[in-house]
């Protein structure tokens, strides 16, 4: 049996995609977005080994010392957005950020 604890983070922020087709052309400005952040941890037993809210508080203070408050993510695509995150925490075997809870990335270490 395989263990995995997972951590679900809300997060404001805005970003842009300078290079966006034409079609799509509002996304070359800043626009806002709520974030969702869901991280994939692997676990080595069943009694809490990574406690959930402290590992949510973690992660969200990491982006918002990062990036501030909301977070100004720039350029960053979501992909980039979870990448970011795997690296700053290693533990992390997976990451998905989404846009207002709809399309987004995952990265998996």
């Amino acid at each position: 049996m395989t263990t995995y604890v997972t951590t679900i983070n809300e997060i404001e922020g805005l970003h842009y995609y300078p290079d966006a087709p034409d079609n799509v052309s509002f996304l070359r400005h800043p626009h806002r977005h709520i974030f969702h952040v869901e991280c994939r941890f692997k676990v080595s037993h069943d009694n809490r080994e990574i406690e959930i809210f402290t590992q949510e508080e973690e992660i969200t203070r990491y982006l918002t010392e990062r990036f501030g408050n909301p977070c100004m993510f720039g350029r960053m695509s979501c992909e980039m957005i979870a990448v970011d995150i795997i690296n700053a925490f290693p533990e992390t075997l997976e990451c998905k950020v989404t846009e207002d809870g709809k399309g987004g990335a995952i990265v998996q270490r």
